[in-house]
Protein backbone atom coordinates (compact mmCIF):
# COMPACT_ATOMS: atom_id res chain seq x y z
CA UNK A 1 0.00 0.00 0.00
CA UNK A 2 2.93 2.34 0.67
CA UNK A 3 3.97 2.26 -2.98
CA UNK A 4 0.41 2.92 -4.13
CA UNK A 5 0.09 5.95 -1.84
CA UNK A 6 3.48 7.33 -2.91
CA UNK A 7 2.52 6.86 -6.54
CA UNK A 8 -0.76 8.74 -5.99
CA UNK A 9 1.08 11.63 -4.32
CA UNK A 10 3.65 11.78 -7.12
CA UNK A 11 0.94 11.84 -9.78
CA UNK A 12 -0.98 14.58 -7.96
CA UNK A 13 2.16 16.68 -7.50
CA UNK A 14 3.08 16.27 -11.15
CA UNK A 15 -0.40 16.97 -12.48
CA UNK A 16 -1.18 19.98 -10.28
CA UNK A 17 2.38 21.20 -9.59
CA UNK A 18 1.75 21.40 -5.84
CA UNK A 19 1.73 19.36 -2.65
CA UNK A 20 -0.27 21.93 -0.71
CA UNK A 21 -3.33 20.13 0.66
CA UNK A 22 -5.65 23.15 0.29
CA UNK A 23 -4.73 23.61 -3.37
CA UNK A 24 -5.06 19.89 -4.10
CA UNK A 25 -8.46 19.78 -2.42
CA UNK A 26 -9.57 22.67 -4.63
CA UNK A 27 -8.29 20.98 -7.80
CA UNK A 28 -10.01 17.72 -6.82
CA UNK A 29 -13.34 19.36 -5.98
CA UNK A 30 -13.14 18.50 -2.29
CA UNK A 31 -15.18 20.90 -0.15
CA UNK A 32 -13.44 22.19 3.01
CA UNK A 33 -15.53 23.45 5.90
CA UNK A 34 -14.00 24.96 9.04
CA UNK A 35 -16.13 24.98 12.17
CA UNK A 36 -15.93 24.10 15.86
CA UNK A 37 -15.80 20.31 16.20
CA UNK A 38 -15.34 19.85 19.93
CA UNK A 39 -12.75 17.14 20.56
CA UNK A 40 -12.44 16.15 16.90
CA UNK A 41 -9.57 17.53 14.86
CA UNK A 42 -11.35 16.92 11.59
CA UNK A 43 -13.55 14.61 9.60
CA UNK A 44 -14.00 13.39 6.06
CA UNK A 45 -17.51 12.67 4.85
CA UNK A 46 -18.92 11.63 1.51
CA UNK A 47 -22.18 13.59 1.42
CA UNK A 48 -24.51 13.32 -1.57
CA UNK A 49 -21.61 12.37 -3.86
CA UNK A 50 -19.54 15.31 -2.59
CA UNK A 51 -16.21 14.79 -0.87
CA UNK A 52 -16.32 17.03 2.20
CA UNK A 53 -13.61 17.72 4.76
CA UNK A 54 -14.42 19.33 8.10
CA UNK A 55 -11.57 21.02 9.99
CA UNK A 56 -11.84 22.13 13.61
CA UNK A 57 -11.67 25.93 13.46
CA UNK A 58 -10.02 26.13 16.89
CA UNK A 59 -6.77 24.55 15.66
CA UNK A 60 -3.66 26.57 14.87
CA UNK A 61 -2.74 26.92 11.19
CA UNK A 62 0.06 24.33 11.28
CA UNK A 63 -2.22 21.67 12.77
CA UNK A 64 -5.06 22.59 10.37
CA UNK A 65 -2.68 21.90 7.46
CA UNK A 66 -1.73 18.50 8.90
CA UNK A 67 -5.36 17.56 9.58
CA UNK A 68 -6.34 18.71 6.09
CA UNK A 69 -3.61 16.53 4.54
CA UNK A 70 -4.79 13.59 6.65
CA UNK A 71 -8.43 14.07 5.67
CA UNK A 72 -7.44 14.59 2.02
CA UNK A 73 -5.82 11.18 2.27
CA UNK A 74 -9.19 9.77 3.27
CA UNK A 75 -10.90 11.64 0.41
CA UNK A 76 -8.51 10.11 -2.10
CA UNK A 77 -7.94 6.66 -0.60
CA UNK A 78 -11.30 5.97 1.08
CA UNK A 79 -13.71 7.96 -1.07
CA UNK A 80 -17.01 6.67 0.22
CA UNK A 81 -16.03 6.06 3.87
CA UNK A 82 -16.84 8.56 6.62
CA UNK A 83 -13.77 9.10 8.81
CA UNK A 84 -13.19 11.13 11.97
CA UNK A 85 -9.83 12.37 13.22
CA UNK A 86 -10.09 12.39 17.02
CA UNK A 87 -7.77 14.25 19.39
CA UNK A 88 -7.32 11.23 21.59
CA UNK A 89 -6.24 9.12 18.60
CA UNK A 90 -4.45 11.84 16.63
CA UNK A 91 -1.44 10.17 15.08
CA UNK A 92 -1.73 6.74 16.61
CA UNK A 93 -1.87 3.93 14.12
CA UNK A 94 -5.20 2.58 15.33
CA UNK A 95 -6.66 1.27 12.08
CA UNK A 96 -5.67 0.51 8.52
CA UNK A 97 -7.56 3.56 7.19
CA UNK A 98 -6.02 5.89 9.79
CA UNK A 99 -2.53 4.55 9.13
CA UNK A 100 -3.01 5.08 5.39
CA UNK A 101 -4.29 8.65 5.89
CA UNK A 102 -1.35 9.42 8.21
CA UNK A 103 1.11 7.93 5.72
CA UNK A 104 -0.49 10.00 2.96
CA UNK A 105 -0.24 13.20 5.06
CA UNK A 106 3.37 12.54 6.07
CA UNK A 107 4.48 11.97 2.50
CA UNK A 108 2.45 14.83 1.07
CA UNK A 109 3.72 17.40 3.58
CA UNK A 110 7.30 16.36 4.30
CA UNK A 111 9.84 16.53 1.46
CA UNK A 112 12.21 13.60 1.03
CA UNK A 113 15.14 16.00 1.41
CA UNK A 114 14.13 17.31 4.86
CA UNK A 115 16.67 15.25 6.78
CA UNK A 116 19.50 16.60 4.62
CA UNK A 117 19.12 19.92 6.44
CA UNK A 118 19.38 18.36 9.90
CA UNK A 119 22.41 16.10 10.02
CA UNK A 120 23.15 15.32 13.67
CA UNK A 121 19.75 16.47 14.95
CA UNK A 122 17.36 14.17 16.79
CA UNK A 123 13.88 13.49 15.45
CA UNK A 124 12.48 15.47 18.40
CA UNK A 125 14.64 18.49 17.54
CA UNK A 126 13.56 18.35 13.89
CA UNK A 127 9.93 18.06 15.03
CA UNK A 128 10.25 21.19 17.16
CA UNK A 129 12.10 23.24 14.52
CA UNK A 130 9.80 22.26 11.63
CA UNK A 131 6.59 22.19 13.71
CA UNK A 132 5.82 18.68 12.48
CA UNK A 133 4.58 15.98 14.89
CA UNK A 134 7.23 13.39 15.72
CA UNK A 135 4.80 10.65 14.68
CA UNK A 136 4.56 12.03 11.14
CA UNK A 137 8.34 12.34 10.84
CA UNK A 138 8.74 8.75 12.03
CA UNK A 139 6.11 7.57 9.57
CA UNK A 140 7.70 9.51 6.69
CA UNK A 141 11.20 8.26 7.34
CA UNK A 142 10.14 4.71 8.25
CA UNK A 143 11.22 4.97 11.88
CA UNK A 144 8.09 3.29 13.28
Amino acid sequence: MKKIILNIINKLAEKYDTCEPCELADYLGVVIIERPLGDKLGAYMYIKKTKTIFINSSLDEALKRIVLAHELGHAILHKTQNCYFMKNNTLLLTSKFEWQANFFAANLLIPDSLLNNYYGYTINEISTIENIPVELLKLKFDLI
